[in-house]
């Protein structure tokens, strides 16, 4: 969804305008992405983490968790990219707006809870996986010819 340097400054913004876990960083982007889109943790802590050894952020312990505030030196990045930020942040905007309150994520998510629970509980025979994948596959055809 994001590259890199962009993921970055999204999460270097989220994180000036107040502090925040990374667990509360994911659902601010899944937020933003109405539900279509949540990073990874292995792709946030380690951010996270280089973010805090190149002195942008800084982190304190609460409990079993890190607290996240942004540096002056973070502060200076961001306005340095201020110019990107702000284009990244409108193209998520156009995005939202597009699907005018749309929330996929949340079927995604019971998509893929009903096909696991069948393939995991055992139940699902080879018929039962054939017209299963038939179904994704038409979805998912249908979905492109949008």
């Amino acid at each position: 969804m994001f590259d890199s340097g962009a993921l970055r400054l999204v999460v270097l913004g989220l994180i000036a305008e107040e502090p925040r876990h990374g667990y509360d960083i994911i659902k601010a982007l899944e937020a933003q992405f109405q539900g279509t889109y949540s990073p990874s943790p292995g792709a946030i802590y380690p951010m996270l983490q280089m973010l805090e050894e190149a002195d942008l952020l800084t982190s304190e312990v609460e409990g079993k968790k890190k607290l996240y505030s942004i540096t002056d030196e973070g502060r200076a990045y961001l306005e340095e990219n201020r110019a990107e930020l702000d284009n990244i942040k409108a193209q998520l905007d156009e995005v939202a707006d597009e699907m005018q309150g749309v929330s996929l994520g949340q079927e995604f998510r019971e998509l893929k809870r009903a096909l696991f629970g069948q393939v995991r509980g055992g139940e699902f025979s080879a018929e039962q996986a054939e017209k299963a994948l038939a179904i994704l596959k038409k979805a998912r055809l249908e979905i492109e010819a949008l």
